[in-house]
């Protein structure tokens, strides 16, 4: 545990104790479920940190005599809806945390989340045979965005649009990811695949000051895809891609608002086994109104997240919103590689390293750099209760017409989580 040696600190010191003692205590408590078909899952978390940087900017950027660095402590808990029938199965997962400072007390902040996705392939093969159908949601408020949202052992892999290396300052911040995917089969080697998703992320009080040249934008998307995929064999399928990402943003101190038109045609190879995929997606994606055309592409490698080594590779160049610093498009370029290892049943180590380097419109000179690695060590401490040690490097590096800078942030901590399942 993180001992705090201040007057000040004591209060934090005591709500950690606190926090601990109810997740010890707790890993006696039986589950509780509402009836055959339904789960629920009751979890907490206690996390002590040390950050380097908790502005989430360069100290040239920030007002005389303020700390940058602090420690943090955060207790928290998760309920999470696992439901299945006949028709459908269903994942949902609401949590949230109380995370406290111990100098810059003003900053002290309660974030949320809610996760969730609704399968209803069953119930649409009761009128199309073989057909799919999938729900999925995310909603997250923090004023800690981070650049990147992945996870080697992540049964589902946010797909969020919003998150590809662009770490803007210290910031209220609202997103929220809703979309539909599904299904159609023609025969017995051919499908139409199609769905939507609608974005919003939203900026409040930035804190820590404002900076001239600095905005942050907010944005709306609408994105629809659709095209036929063969199934050449068992496990290989080719598929012809159309993708159209429709965004509205404005200032977020307020402003005009103006659009953004991105339009990908591509191809796709995808090859699935039982223990890992790839996927080989490559095209070409229109920006208007830059009248901009640039070649695009993912290359995906992932295992089952249930294995002793699972591998989790992703690199891709898309276009996606650009919303701090300049707002319209980014041509986003990201390299993610994560491997988490089972050393031993109770012990699992992870390692994560992920590279964004988005070039922003009109002018492609202007860049924003993020290099994120993550470790971790995890220890099944019983069978409910898990603690886990973190390291966290962070390089940040903008060059714009508005603002450039650059800095390096680290940050390391413990994690106590309890989930009674």
């Amino acid at each position: 545990m993180i001992r705090l040696w201040c007057r000040r600190c004591a209060g934090l010191g005591r709500s950690l104790k606190v926090g601990v003692a109810l997740v010890l205590v707790c890993g006696g408590l039986p589950l509780a479920s509402v009836q055959a078909e339904t789960k629920i899952v009751p979890a907490m978390n206690v996390t002590g940190r040390y950050d380097t940087n908790i502005w989430g900017r360069p100290a040239a950027l920030l007002g005389p005599g303020t700390q940058l660095s602090d420690f943090a402590t955060s207790t928290g808990g998760e309920v999470r809806l696992l439901h299945e029938t006949r028709d459908l199965e269903a994942n949902l997962a609401i949590g949230g945390s109380f995370n406290a400072y111990v100098h810059n007390t003003n900053l002290n902040y309660f974030n949320t989340n809610v996760r969730g996705y609704v399968t209803l392939d069953r119930w649409v093969d009761q009128y199309v045979r073989g057909a799919q159908l999938q729900i999925a949601e995310t909603f997250s408020y923090t004023p800690e965005t981070p650049g990147f949202v992945s996870g080697v052992r992540e049964t589902v892999v946010s797909n969020d649009g919003f998150f590809r290396g662009i770490q803007g300052f210290r910031a209220n911040t609202f997103t929220n990811t809703t979309s539909v995917t599904g299904s159609y089969p023609v025969s017995r080697d051919l499908v139409i695949e199609g769905g939507y998703s609608f974005g919003l992320r939203r900026v409040g009080r930035i804190q820590g000051g404002t900076t001239p040249g600095v905005s942050f934008f907010d944005t709306n998307t609408h994105t629809w895809f659709g095209g036929p995929r063969y199934q050449l064999t068992r496990n290989d399928s080719v598929a012809a891609l159309y993708r159209q990402t429709f965004m509205i943003q404005s200032r977020a101190e307020g402003g005009r608002l103006f659009s953004t038109n991105l339009v990908t045609v591509a191809g796709d190879y995808t090859k699935v086994f039982q223990e890992w995929t790839i996927s080989v997606e490559g095209g070409l994606t229109f920006v208007e109104p830059a009248g901009r055309t640039f070649p695009s592409g993912t290359i995906r490698i992932t295992t089952k997240p249930e294995r002793d080594t699972v591998l989790r590779v992703v690199v891709s160049r898309e276009g996606r919103p650009s919303y701090f610093l300049a707002g319209g498009a980014t041509i986003s370029n990201i390299g993610q590689v994560g491997i988490s290892q089972r050393l031993h049943e109770r012990l699992t180590v992870d390692g994560n390293v992920s590279f964004g380097y988005n070039e922003l419109f009109p002018n492609t000179n202007q860049t924003f750099q993020n290099f994120t690695g993550v470790t971790k060590l995890s220890y099944k401490i019983t069978r409910s209760i898990t603690g886990d040690l973190t390291y966290a490097y962070t390089n940040i590096k903008s060059d714009s017409s508005t603002l450039d800078y650059q800095y390096s942030r680290h940050s390391v901590g413990f994690f106590l989580r309890g989930e009674w399942n």
